[in-house]
């Protein structure tokens, strides 16, 4: 565990108080400081996961913190950069866990002072479910967390960034904001979009008279269920993620639907080859990605 006597979580939610478990779990002795909203730092300090709700920013004073983690929606860390970054001491570390990272690095450029490091960061683990009541010790665990390359921060600073990421048991992937951004459109963003449009269609069907819904909700099982688990995603969260990261959003729609129309055109003139070369395709994209995850997971588990 990297030394930092204090740090300070902006965005007591699901990903923030996850962040403070796990930062216990691995031995952090210092000093835990939680504000952004009222209800989520109350409960992370009645449920232990703080120790102190950090007053300095509505005070106007200097926060002391060393690190100070942005796990607020995209809209709330770009805020915060905007109108506390000011407040925020020299030598500080600050990073966050927006889903995109162009526009939040770019706004930490401008809005952070001289001498304070920002460093981008995702990382790639949460849940359909909000609120603090939902954090867990566990949540990085094997995940995938993005740092951005392109920082202000030293190399020391980066390499102590990193190293507390592997200590909450999280595996680093270095990228830059850009790359980031057209990659989690792809991988993350787009699977969202399937999901609750999904979801919704069971409701859309309801009024044609071709679907008996009542037998459709009653045959749903596993495949269903899996498919349209990221339909309980919050709006509040994913406004932020769709607005600053729009332009490579419709490329990643462009291509799905590009795809989907290619395969309705051949089942239309029963060209079944299409749909076993699809499904071939897919099973290797597939098995080569639990490759990559099992690799990773022996990495890590490693002594």
């Amino acid at each position: 565990m990297p030394e930092f006597n204090h740090i300070t979580i902006i965005g007591c939610g699901l990903l923030g108080g996850s962040f403070a478990l796990a930062l216990r779990r691995a031995g952090f002795k210092g000093k835990i400081t939680v504000c952004g909203g009222t209800r989520g730092p109350k409960l992370a300090i009645e449920r232990g996961l703080a120790d102190a709700i950090e007053a300095s920013f509505e005070r106007n004073e200097n926060c002391d913190a060393d690190l100070i983690f942005l796990a607020a929606p995209i809209g709330g860390i770009i805020d915060f950069l905007k109108t506390r970054g000011r407040q925020i001491k020299p030598g500080a570390i600050v990073t966050d866990a927006g889903s995109t990272k162009a526009e939040i690095c770019r706004v930490a450029r401008e809005a952070l002072p001289a001498g304070v490091a920002f460093i981008g960061g995702h990382p790639m683990a949460g849940s359909e479910n909000t609120g603090v009541e939902y954090a867990r010790a566990d949540l990085f665990d094997r995940a995938t967390w993005a740092l951005m390359t392109e920082h202000s921060g030293t190399d020391e600073q980066f390499a102590q960034l990193k190293a507390l990421v592997e200590s909450l048991g999280a595996r680093p992937v270095l990228t830059q904001p850009d790359q980031h951004d057209a990659a989690v459109a792809l991988i993350s963003h787009l699977p969202q979009l399937i999901s609750s449009t999904l979801a919704a269609l069971l409701i859309e069907r309801q009024s044609q008279d071709s679907l008996d819904i009542e037998l459709a909700r009653k045959l749903a099982a596993t495949g269903w269920r899996d498919m349209t688990r990221l339909a309980g995603s919050s709006w509040s969260v994913w406004r932020d993620i769709i607005m600053t990261n729009q332009p490579r959003l419709i490329s990643a729609l462009s291509e799905m639907i590009a795809e989907l129309q290619s395969l309705k055109d051949a089942l239309e003139i029963c060209d079944y080859n299409h749909a076993r070369e699809l499904f071939s395709t897919a099973n290797h994209s597939a098995e080569e990605f639990r490759k990559q995850h099992y690799q990773s997971f022996e990495t890590i588990t490693k002594p």
